[in-house]
């Protein structure tokens, strides 16, 4: 159900606003219902999960503003305007100003294909977003024998929080997860579809797991020491040659998300108001100094947000989960040797590259808490797989001895 004559209006939590949303709970439930009758999740999974399905419902209006999260309403408008008139109304740049869909109509057209009754606010997308994460628990537990331990990971704090707003950082977690859980699989069609979507929903996604692809597939660096030393100097060799493309590719993002946040001495916010009152900055002239930049900034990405910087009540749960990830992370890796691997090494040394190129350009502590989420939470449930598929090659060559 939508408006026929969309024009989007904030029903700020009224009695209204609860008819329309709890129809859509109502349709989650019944599903998660469904499942546990069907014997697809436990009871444990079902509780929580029907506790998850809640909190769009709660945290938007009840909570906090959905104004916290502003991009909110970009998608919404987006949808409805869609389902109602079949017509784009976002006015959002694809990258460079390429031809295409942009990054808002892309998720708000994948976010409209939910069988959701109505899609009224933008807690009608969180519901959506909410569907699509639960279907890839569904599909993701399936390679674990304990479903209890996999849930787990679907309780981080940061993916109830992104999974409950009308934002596109649910579909790029699910879709990069599963890029990765098949690239590691031995998967080739299926992870170059995936590509496709990310390629438009966030470039720099793309180029990172882009290049998981082609060390991983093309160069086979995740079989031996031998094939890893290999890309690593073909991808050195290939950094200096192309130096000055990457390098105005940082550059100009560097410039981009600190003009983004910028505020003129007006008031406004905008590119404009930077061009006519930002200070200009010291662009990267050399592949070796953005290496020194990165690694000298990574901590402080790793580590945000930091207490000067909490100005909402999410941050300082981040701060601790930024560090519990982290720890999380660690313990995986030595599980059953895992960090001896090849395919770990492999996974580890993209998953830094990223959280690299992130410390470069970083600017927004909001924005790139995001960021950052957004790429490790894949990266990290691709290692909870990886060290679970060493155990379970373990017990396959005890049995093996054994008879």
């Amino acid at each position: 159900m939508v408006n026929e004559y969309f024009d989007l209006v904030d029903y700020g939590g009224s009695f209204v606003y609860y008819i329309f949303e709890l129809a859509n709970f109502s349709i989650l439930a019944f599903l998660l219902l469904i499942t546990l009758k069907l014997n697809l999740i436990n009871i444990n999974s079902f509780i929580a999960w029907l506790c998850l399905f809640l909190t769009p419902l709660i945290l938007n209006y009840f909570i906090v503003s959905p104004d916290l999260f502003g991009d909110q309403f970009q998608y919404a408008k987006e949808v409805m305007s869609l389902k109602t008139s079949e017509k784009s109304i976002s006015n959002a740049s694809q990258f460079f100003g390429s031809e295409g869909l942009s990054a808002v109509t892309m998720s708000s057209r994948i976010l409209g294909l939910a069988p959701l009754p109505n899609f009224m606010t933008v807690t009608s997308l969180a519901f959506a977003n909410k569907l699509f994460l639960f279907t890839t628990f569904l599909w993701f537990k399936r390679f674990f024998k304990n479903e209890n331990e996999v849930l787990l990971y679907f309780l981080i704090p940061s993916i109830i929080l992104y999974s409950s707003l009308a934002l596109r950082d649910t579909l790029i977690i699910i879709l990069s997860l599963i890029f990765l859980i098949n690239v590691i699989r031995g998967r080739i069609i299926l992870p170059l579809i995936v590509l496709y979507p990310l390629f438009t929903l966030k470039i720099q996604m793309f180029s990172i797991l882009a290049l998981y692809f082609l060390g991983h597939s093309i160069f086979q660096a995740h079989s031996s020491w031998h094939r890893f030393r290999v890309f690593l100097s073909l991808l050195f060799v290939a950094a200096l040659m192309f130096q000055d493309e990457i390098l105005s590719v940082i550059n100009l993002y560097r410039v981009a998300f600190i003009a983004e946040d910028f505020v003129a001495p007006d008031g406004s916010i905008s590119y404009a108001a930077w061009n006519l009152y930002g200070d200009k900055i010291d662009d990267i002239s050399s592949i070796f100094y953005a290496i020194f930049l990165a690694i000298i900034k990574l901590p402080v990405l790793l580590s945000i947000p930091l207490p000067w910087d909490w100005s909402n009540i999410f941050y300082p749960i981040q701060a601790l989960e930024s560090f519990l990830l982290i720890y999380i992370y660690l313990k995986l890796s030595s599980e059953n040797q895992t960090y001896k691997k090849n395919e770990y090494i492999l996974l580890t040394f993209i998953l830094i590259i990223g959280l690299c190129i992130y410390a470069l350009i970083m600017a927004n502590v909001g924005t790139f808490v995001r960021y950052r989420f957004t790429l490790f939470y894949p990266f990290l449930l691709a290692l909870f797989y990886l060290s679970r598929e060493q155990d379970r090659e373990r017990k396959d060559l005890k049995f093996k001895s054994i008879d």
